[in-house]
């Protein structure tokens, strides 16, 4: 083998090495990761799996990545979606492209409401407003809203990234509270007036409850848990849990009453008038496939037994969606 051979291959041998050698310890230069749309997801949906939340300028952020989409509102299955990488380090990031918006920083802690999927026709009032105006995917919801769906109306919510509503056609809700995120305190809280609604939280490793449930005469305490509510236009209500159980209570309601009983008056003296008692006070506890019911006084049924319905439109559709979020809620 002569001398030309043998430096041909020690060089070809180094160049292998270094490439080698660059491609393990060089950093991934891609700013990017390419998505293809799949069924039902929107952008705030994934948004909030890959950055922990969403917001109106993340949502700007992304479609000025995507100038072929239109309407960031209006994405379609297959179509292909640019998302920069997670920001996990700001400080970092900076230093090395000062270009990349602070928007795609990961936020495991946001306090806040998001539409992440919608159908058919629903209205939303805001807080301190009369006027309602109509509801769109990817839109922020804050406490004191209020959301009503058509009579062909879906509208699923994600809250905080670790509760998930959906409402039903002809459905009224109001939010009332957040979980705070950052303090780690409090519950999730919304007034269920109407309609159905079907709730998924995620599960923790403690029996804490962060997310209620108020309907017209009972209180849903929840955690960890699939179920669904009905309210009547009577103030009746139906709660079904699919996994895990539930604690369903009548709220502390008062009722005026008079004075009882009979008694001797020696003279004359103010008689005391009506007075206020509490109403029966009770829990009950509703396990996986029970349900129970609460008339419109507040009494409520003891748990029975039930079966899934095959032909559900409505319940086939919320286990399909309820299996994409679980693929979200086993991250951080």
């Amino acid at each position: 083998m002569n001398k030309t051979k043998i430096f041909s291959i020690i060089a070809c041998s180094a160049i292998i090495t270094f490439l080698f050698i660059a491609a393990i310890i060089a950093p991934d230069e891609k700013p990017f990761d390419t998505h293809k749309v799949k069924k039902g997801e929107t952008v705030s949906l994934l948004c909030i799996e890959k950055y922990g939340y969403y917001s109106n300028d993340l949502g700007s952020a992304v479609a000025k990545d995507n100038p072929s989409v239109k309407d960031i509102n209006l994405i379609y299955v297959g179509q292909k979606l640019k998302f920069r990488h997670a920001v996990t380090d700001s400080s970092k990031t900076a230093a090395k492209d000062k270009d990349i918006p602070s928007v795609f920083q990961k936020k495991i802690d946001a306090t806040q409401g998001v539409v992440t999927n919608f159908e058919g026709s629903a209205k939303i009032t805001k807080k301190g407003k009369s006027a309602s105006e109509k509801l769109l995917s990817n839109a922020v919801v804050y406490p004191g809203d209020k959301i009503k769906t058509g009579d062909n109306g879906r509208v699923e919510l994600i809250i905080n990234r670790e509760s998930v509503v959906r409402l039903k056609e002809n459905t009224e809700l109001t939010i009332e509270t957040f979980r705070d995120m950052k303090k780690k305190e409090g519950k999730t809280s919304l007034n269920f007036s109407l309609g159905s609604v079907w709730s998924k939280l995620k599960k923790f490793k403690d029996k804490i409850s962060r997310f209620e449930l108020e309907l017209p005469t009972a209180i849903a305490g929840v955690h960890g848990t699939v179920y669904q509510t009905t309210v009547g236009s009577d103030s009746s209500a139906e709660v079904k849990v699919y996994d895990g159980e539930v604690a369903v209570s009548g709220k502390k309601q008062k009722k005026a009453v008079a004075p009882s009983g009979l008694h001797q008056i020696n003279a004359p003296h103010q008689v005391p008038g009506p007075h206020q008692v509490s109403m029966e006070e009770w829990t009950r506890i509703v396990r996986a496939m029970q349900s129970i019911r609460i008339d419109r006084n507040g009494v409520p049924s003891d748990p029975t037994a039930f079966k899934k319905t095959p032909d559900d439109s409505w319940e086939k559709w919320n286990e399909e969606r309820d299996k994409r979020i679980a693929e979200m809620f086993l991250g951080n």
